[in-house]
């Protein structure tokens, strides 16, 4: 069975869409830590400057906003990546049932080639026995037979692997 791809680019292939995978979740952590900083900076003027009550309220509900945003925007981007993360996979299970269908098709192709043959290499035993003078004509139509049928089986394997 073969996808058109060698093992090893199948694995560098595969190797590949991890590391963007891996990459991907670590700048959105790194883009999250960055908004959570820059809003905790901010949250913390605003608390510094707020005058009364209502303004430190804001100020908590602006910061945990903001955290919230950062936190939509990591989500945004491991979203992302899992999504062409996951397409690589289904293309790669498409890819392995194509080749598993034409695999087993050039199987079945090669075990009715098998039978033909076999069926043939009968009949032309029967053929030779029938018109055979002697023991020998008889032993060599046998050995004939046997060979096809070796031949035929050769053939089946190869077609098969």
């Amino acid at each position: 069975m073969t996808t058109g791809k060698s093992v090893a680019q199948q694995v560098e292939d595969s190797n590949e869409a991890r590391r963007l995978l891996d990459e991907a979740w670590d700048r959105a952590k790194k883009v999250y830590k960055d908004a959570k900083e820059q809003a905790d900076i901010v949250y913390k003027e605003a608390k510094k400057l707020a005058v009364d009550k209502e303004a430190k309220k804001r100020a908590d509900e602006a910061h945990k906003e903001a955290v919230k945003e950062a936190g939509k925007i990591r989500d945004a981007i491991t979203n992302e990546a899992m999504v062409v993360f996951g397409d690589f996979w289904k293309q790669k299970d498409i890819d392995t049932q194509d080749a598993i269908t034409k695999s087993k098709e050039r199987s079945d192709r090669a075990k009715i080639a098998y039978k033909e043959a076999k069926e043939q290499a009968d009949i032309v035993h029967q053929e030779a026995k029938g018109q055979a003078v002697d023991k020998q004509a008889e032993k060599e139509a046998d050995k004939a037979r046997k060979e096809a049928f070796k031949q035929a089986k050769k053939d089946r394997d190869e077609a098969i692997t």
